[in-house]
């Protein structure tokens, strides 16, 4: 029997190249009236934008990287742990632009940054609707035991000890007379991975990183770069060297410059239609509609088949002749059950029973959240299979 965890995914594609869309409007305050901002928290604001896009682009935090740890019940009664992670070099790689956002002396530091925005905005309307995001459920990720089962630390207490004694220090530094950088030695990052197991300790950090690096993007997206651009275009705000140099040079391809990279994850661009479907269903994204297809349609053809076919999810379930039903039928008829709650799916919560015969329970407004996630989850399909190169003898 086998127990497997998935990490927290983010949004966008293989490396979550997602246009950023989200406008300053909807708002009673005059649309280019921004509350006083500096040169140099400008600049702040600016270096947030280039790093958090860095991050954006990293491979892992793409979707298509399934990290898991597999817990296997022995015969003894006992229990053994396994993880599969991606290649280290893409861990090195995102922690780069991670610790930026992370490390509260750098000048692009996430909560220094979200304090600005939410500052100076000019629709406070909006910054409020994401105070609950980005404030109160921030702070509750990063206080809240990082696994109940296994580990008391908190998650902001297993990435500042990977990070100050792994990534950006070798442990405590003492800088000043009496004082020191990070709270962690390496002796105590020796005790916690042999009290947690090496296993367990490092997907806690890697899932950690993972998590955090999601909202650090969700406010890119929603609020710090479409001010950013609008501060550039509205106010005519430039940034500084440095921070205008951070822009400019990002590692990532700039349509600017003729200069192309190879695509970590090119494997996926010779895919069948089957492989594709069973790849974008393993995402966190569309970890509702990994539990209902298999369910109500039980074949995977016949699933494939009313996707590609139906343009919307009610359109779907009323060409199958599906059933809704408000009470609990036969619990022995149920094929499926899921209870997804906020946080866990940028979509919104959903619950839904589904049950033999296509009959389909659903709790609340899930019906309309699974009908999102469908229409993301089909674009998202045809999108990939756009994508996939031909073979050179088949042409």
């Amino acid at each position: 029997m086998s127990n497997t965890r998935s990490l927290m995914q983010s949004p966008g594609s293989r490396t979550n190249c997602v246009g950023v869309t989200t406008r300053l409007s909807a708002t009673t305050e005059r649309p280019d009236r921004v509350r006083e901002i500096t040169q140099a928290e400008f600049d702040q604001l600016a270096t947030f934008v280039a790093v958090a896009e860095e991050l954006r682009m990293e491979p892992f935090l793409s979707e298509d990287n399934h990290e898991r740890l597999v817990q296997l019940r022995a015969a003894t009664g006992g229990s053994n742990v396994s993880a599969h992670f991606c290649h280290p070099a893409f861990l090195k790689s995102a922690i780069m632009p991670f610790r930026r956002l992370w490390l509260a002396s750098e000048i692009c530091a996430f909560e220094s940054i979200r304090d600005l925005v939410f500052r100076i905005h000019p629709n406070q309307k909006l910054v409020e609707s994401y105070r609950h995001w980005f404030y109160d459920l921030y702070s509750r990720q990063l206080e809240e035991s990082a696994d109940r089962d296994w580990a008391n630390e908190s998650r902001r207490d297993i990435l500042d000890i990977w990070i100050y004694t792994q990534a950006a220090h070798a442990g405590k530094k003492q800088y000043q007379k009496g004082k020191t950088i990070g709270r962690f030695s390496l002796l105590d990052f020796d005790q916690w991975a042999e009290r947690i197991g090496r296993e367990r300790f490092e997907f806690l950090f890697r899932s950690s990183v993972r998590a955090v690096g999601y909202l650090y993007i969700q406010f890119l997206e929603k609020l710090a770069a479409p001010l950013f651009w609008h501060l550039t275009r509205k106010s005519q705000m430039r940034p500084g060297f440095e921070a205008a140099a951070a822009l400019k040079y990002s590692p990532y391809p700039d349509p600017r410059y003729r200069i192309t990279f190879d695509d970590v994850f090119w494997h996926l661009d010779k895919e069948s239609i089957e492989e594709t479907f069973d790849r974008l269903l393993v995402r966190q994204s569309y970890a509702a509609m990994e539990s209902f297809l298999p369910a109500y349609f039980g074949n995977k053809s016949d699933a494939i088949a009313a996707v590609c076919e139906n343009t919307s999810f009610s359109a779907m379930i009323e060409k199958t002749a599906a059933t809704l039903v408000t009470q609990e039928p036969d619990s022995a008829q149920l094929m499926c059950s899921r209870n997804i709650g906020w946080g866990a799916s940028r979509f919104g919560a959903v619950k839904f029973e589904v049950y033999a015969g296509k009959r389909i329970r659903f709790f609340d407004r899930s019906e309309e959240v699974l009908a999102e996630i469908f229409d993301d989850f089909r674009k998202c399909l045809f999108e990939e299979r756009r994508r996939q190169r031909r073979k050179r003898w088949d042409r």
